[in-house]
C-alpha cells in the first residue's frame, strides 16, 4: 500500500513540475530577422525578381488582373492557389505543396479572415490577377504547428485571383 502511495506521489510530482516549466516565448521581431535572411539568400540564389512591401511580404506580380476596384478587407475572394514551404537550411523551395486548390474548386474566403501575408499581398492585384508571395512566418502561422507546416515556416504561395465580391 505504501509503495502505491509513493508511486502516485512521484507521478503527481512529475506532473506538477512539468506543468510549471515555462514554454519558450515567441519573439516575433527576431523571427522576422531570421526569415528575412532566408528569403534574401533564396532570392539571391534563384534570381527570381521580387519586391518587398512595407510589411515584409515579398511579391512578384505574374498578372496584374483586369478588375477596376481595389480589394478591401471585407471583400470575399475566390482564388486558386498552391502553398509551398521555403525551408530553413535549404535555399530551394519544396516542390511539393502543403496546401493547394484543384483547377476546378476555388477557395472562397473573406480577406479579413486569412493570414496577414495574404491580407497585404492580394490587394496588389485585381480580379483576374496572379501573384507569388513569400510570407515570413510572423505574417503566416507564426510558431504554431499546422498540418504539413512546421512552426516558424516561411511560406511560398502562388495565387490566382478569380473573383472579388464586394
Amino acid at each position: 500500500m505504501l509503495k502505491s502511495w509513493l508511486f502516485l506521489g512521484l507521478i503527481f510530482s512529475i506532473v506538477v513540475i512539468s506543468a510549471c516549466q515555462k514554454s519558450e516565448v515567441y519573439d516575433e521581431s527576431s523571427q522576422f530577422v531570421k526569415d528575412e535572411e532566408l528569403i534574401k539568400k533564396w532570392l539571391d540564389s534563384t534570381k527570381i525578381p521580387m519586391l518587398r512591401d512595407n510589411n515584409g511580404v515579398y511579391y512578384q506580380i505574374l498578372a496584374a488582373g483586369t478588375g477596376t476596384e481595389s480589394i478591401e478587407l471585407n471583400d470575399s475572394l475566390n482564388v486558386l492557389y498552391a502553398g509551398r514551404l521555403l525551408r530553413f537550411g535549404s535555399l530551394t523551395a519544396d516542390t511539393s505543396s502543403f496546401s493547394r486548390t484543384t483547377d476546378t474548386a476555388t477557395y472562397k474566403f473573406r480577406l479579413k479572415n486569412v493570414m496577414p501575408g495574404w491580407q497585404y499581398g492580394l490587394p496588389l492585384v485585381k480580379q483576374g490577377g496572379k501573384i507569388r508571395l513569400l510570407i515570413p512566418s510572423p505574417l503566416a502561422y507564426k510558431d504554431y504547428t499546422v498540418t504539413g507546416v512546421p512552426p516558424n515556416s516561411v511560406l511560398d504561395f502562388t495565387i490566382d485571383l478569380k473573383k472579388v465580391v464586394k
